[in-house]
């Protein structure tokens, strides 16, 4: 499993997790949000993103927000690790991602508990907006200012 530890990166946009199968993405998404002061870690697994989620649970050290891909062939799904970081983490801000999507999938995915949609191949700008709003959205859930 890929795995990497935060860089030296300020700490004021929350930390981020990246989960997605393929090995471009997760460097190209954690160089971009790095580069935008976010403290970023990664996983190819959805099962490694939830024992990363409940290791951070205990130190009291949470996400901010999760960037997930809906799409990881051996592993749990994009939809089942949803379910289980949302049973880890309630408030957890989950960014959907996927190069699949169809017209009515943003509705869909945040009927089930996303709370918002990236689509591949995203810009620069797209995905740190997105994340963006995530970490808003988390510090408004639990009062943090910014």
């Amino acid at each position: 499993m890929l795995s990497t530890s935060p860089s030296n990166t300020h700490r004021s946009h929350g930390r981020i997790l990246v989960v997605d199968d393929e090995p471009q993405m997760l460097a190209v998404a954690k160089a971009i949000l790095n580069a935008h002061g976010m403290e970023v870690e990664v996983t190819d697994s959805g099962t490694q993103a939830l024992q990363m989620v409940a290791n951070c649970m205990q130190t009291q050290s949470r996400f901010a927000t999760v960037v997930l891909d809906l799409t990881m062939p051996g592993d749990l799904s994009g939809f089942e690790t949803l379910d289980g970081l949302k049973k880890l983490d309630s408030d957890l801000s989950v960014i959907a991602c996927s190069g699949y999507f169809q017209e009515d999938a943003r509705d869909l995915c945040m009927a089930i508990g996303f709370t918002d949609v990236l689509q591949k191949p995203y810009t620069l700008e797209h995905l740190v907006a997105t994340v963006r709003r995530g970490v808003a959205r988390d510090r408004a859930t639990h009062d943090i200012s910014a």
